[in-house]
């Protein structure tokens, strides 16, 4: 009798685009399923109970380059896709999407989180009051500067008066040295 060995095998990578959804919305599904040799073709199935039925992958194809061969085929990569439309009738949560490569029997799965689609009330929803902040336009009063207490303002600096009668004796005596200085040259 021949003996049969079991071939461990890892689980395939799977991608959904996008990884969250709401019921009726659509959602790619990319398994990164090996390239058999010989036999079935390189496809995937990949189900789900967030999905109304299972649906097949098919390979994405890339254009060679310049370079390759001259025939212009365009060669199959390892990814598989499909598209599936999530079911009107599912509810939030988190569904596994189970994938399943035909030609290599590998598999793998990812999480699709379903959001529960909010729908728009008829009542106006309350909006936040915005707050008054009373920003001071005046420096704050530390004293000992002069007018640095209250500003022009507050009377706790030198009176007017005296300012404009200092001023006007300081604007006298310029002009009195000026005159003395011009007789004596």
């Amino acid at each position: 009798m021949a003996q049969r060995t079991a071939i461990s095998r890892q689980d395939i990578e799977v991608q959904l685009q996008p990884a969250r959804a709401k019921a009726g919305q659509k959602v790619w599904v990319l398994a990164n399923c090996p390239i058999p040799e010989g036999g079935p073709e390189h496809r995937g199935t990949a189900s789900s109970e967030a999905f109304g039925a299972p649906i097949t992958l098919e390979p994405i194809l890339a254009t060679p380059s310049p370079s390759a061969s001259a025939t212009g085929t365009p060669a199959a990569r390892p990814w598989v896709r499909g598209q599936a439309t999530v079911a009107d009738s599912v509810k939030a949560g988190v569904y596994d999407v189970n994938t399943r490569c035909e030609g290599t029997n590998d598999t793998g799965k990812a999480g699709l989180r379903i959001v529960s689609d909010a729908k728009p009330s008829s009542e106006p929803t309350t909006r936040p009051r915005p707050t008054r902040t009373i920003i001071s336009t005046h420096a704050p009063g530390t004293g000992g500067g002069g007018t640095a207490a209250g500003g022009p303002n507050d009377g706790s600096g030198m009176p007017l008066g005296a300012t404009g009668a200092l001023l006007a004796v300081a604007l006298a005596g310029g002009a009195g040295y000026l005159v003395v200085r011009r007789r004596r040259s």
